[in-house]
């Protein structure tokens, strides 16, 4: 009983992975997405994402070749209740809104920077 509280904790105990959370809590996003804004590897954010979706917190779909994540519908209502007295940075949900997955994807080729972390 206590083993699955006991993961979410360690989890949510990486300030990237609440960040990602955060990012989740405004749109589905795929992994070069969340990459283009976290000041960490894809490789890594890939990682992250699996041990977000390990302890039960995201899901992932397909959508054309992109694996999108979201937060879970049925988030524990613990999670959910954290994740709305967060704050969320502006430049992170301004950035999320007016790209996507065909321009982030791009971004390492293509003439639109990558928006600077904090």
């Amino acid at each position: 009983m206590y083993e699955d509280w006991a993961e979410q904790f360690r989890v949510l105990g990486d300030a990237t992975r609440l960040r990602i959370l955060m990012l989740l809590g405004i749109r589905d996003a795929c992994v070069c997405e969340l990459a283009a804004v976290l000041p960490v590897s894809q490789p890594a954010v890939s990682q992250h994402l699996r041990r977000l979706k390990q302890a039960g917190l995201v899901v992932e779909y397909r959508q054309k070749s992109w694996m999108f994540y979201r937060l879970r519908p049925d988030l524990p209502e613990h999670v959910r209740r954290w994740l709305a007295d967060m704050p969320v940075d502006p430049g992170d949900a301004a950035w999320l809104r007016t790209h996507h997955a065909e321009a982030a994807c791009g971004l390492a080729s293509a003439s639109d920077p990558v928006r600077p972390t904090n």
